[in-house]
């Protein structure tokens, strides 16, 4: 193959008759880097050196077909699985999907190979996720120690656990994003460190982008009492809320510090991710309509509200069943 150089990078100029999957594969990242936002290309890079070339790079183009990719999804699904578990999560080969799609498309309609199905089958991953909800007595003890301890980086904690806010829109968080006017919070963008790899380099990065969705771009009512709580620690319009300083603080750095927080105030560990879930149980359990909480979340549908962030406690089941208990003791009268 050739390689010449053009605006936006290198381009690859496959002119060999035996073209090898990991070179043909290469040419679709590169072009693709012009679509897609950096950190979905930094999700790109990694599943075709770490999943794909070792597997199919070695194969020549003429080789793909739908039984070879097929067997090839379908054990990353069961790599280390024993006794059910083990394997790549499904979002991730889901990813790898879309790239072996795309980049097989791009054979097809350049004439390099013959059409070939694309429709793949994959397990789907049904081994239910370990989902922690914080009871009332946890949040009332993280909530007395923030206000307590009133820093903008303890504030954050507050700001998600009541807003359902993700740690990387969190760490993004500036001054001027919060409306001390309307009260209200506008989530605009999120931080996130990408890890970029190339045939040569891998490259670690701090990427601040707007979201993947529209929906995520969003406002939040704040209470007035919550937004004066804010206003007393706010500097300048355009610093990061959590450093309160021009630097942001990166996720991963935030995570560790919400870590001794928890030793703190002496409650088991959980993931900061568990504040969001804990929001959007609060808000359905307090009877707000699953519509609101969905648009509240940033969510694209209802339907990823109630499947991954709607969580009833058993109290509520319980109710539920007491209810319905009601009718059939009246049917019995």
């Amino acid at each position: 193959c050739i390689i010449h150089k053009q605006k936006g990078g290198p381009q690859m100029l496959l002119r060999s008759k035996k073209i090898l999957y990991k070179d043909w594969v290469y040419e679709w990242l590169i072009e693709k880097r012009n679509y897609v936002k950096e950190s979905t290309y930094a999700n790109y890079t990694n599943i075709v050196f770490n999943h794909i070339v070792p597997n199919l790079g070695s194969f020549s183009l003429n080789e793909i077909n739908h039984k070879l990719l097929q067997d090839f999804i379908l054990n990353l699904s069961r790599v280390g699985r024993k006794n059910g578990s083990g394997g790549l999560a499904e979002k991730t080969i889901k990813d790898i999907v879309i790239i072996l799609k795309g980049s097989i498309r791009k054979a097809i309609n350049e004439d390099k190979i013959k059409h070939i199905e694309l429709k793949f089958n994959y397990p789907k991953d049904n081994n239910e996720k370990n989902i922690y909800i914080l009871s009332k007595q946890e949040q009332n003890k993280i909530t007395d120690y923030v206000l307590n301890n009133c820093t903008p980086k303890n504030i954050g904690i507050l700001i998600s656990l009541y807003s359902g806010i993700r740690i990387g829109e969190l760490c993004a968080l500036q001054w001027k994003d919060i409306d001390f006017k309307k009260n209200k919070l506008r989530y605009m963008c999120q931080d996130c460190r990408a890890y970029i790899k190339d045939k040569e380099n891998n490259i670690s990065k701090v990427i601040i982008s707007t979201p993947k969705t529209q929906n995520a771009n969003r406002e939040i009512p704040i209470s007035k009492e919550f937004s004066d709580i804010l206003k007393k620690l706010k500097t300048n319009s355009d610093n990061y809320v959590l450093s309160n300083g021009n630097r942001y603080i990166e996720p991963r750095t935030y995570r560790k510090y919400f870590n001794k927080v928890l030793k703190n105030v002496k409650i088991k560990h959980f993931n900061f991710h568990s504040l969001r879930h804990t929001f959007a149980t609060n808000c359905i359990s307090l009877g707000c309509d699953y519509k609101t909480v969905s648009e509240l979340l940033g969510h694209s549908s209802v339907n990823i509200t109630l499947n991954l962030y709607v969580h009833p406690q058993y109290s509520q089941k319980k109710k539920c069943i007491d209810l319905v208990s009601k009718i059939f003791k009246e049917k019995g009268k």
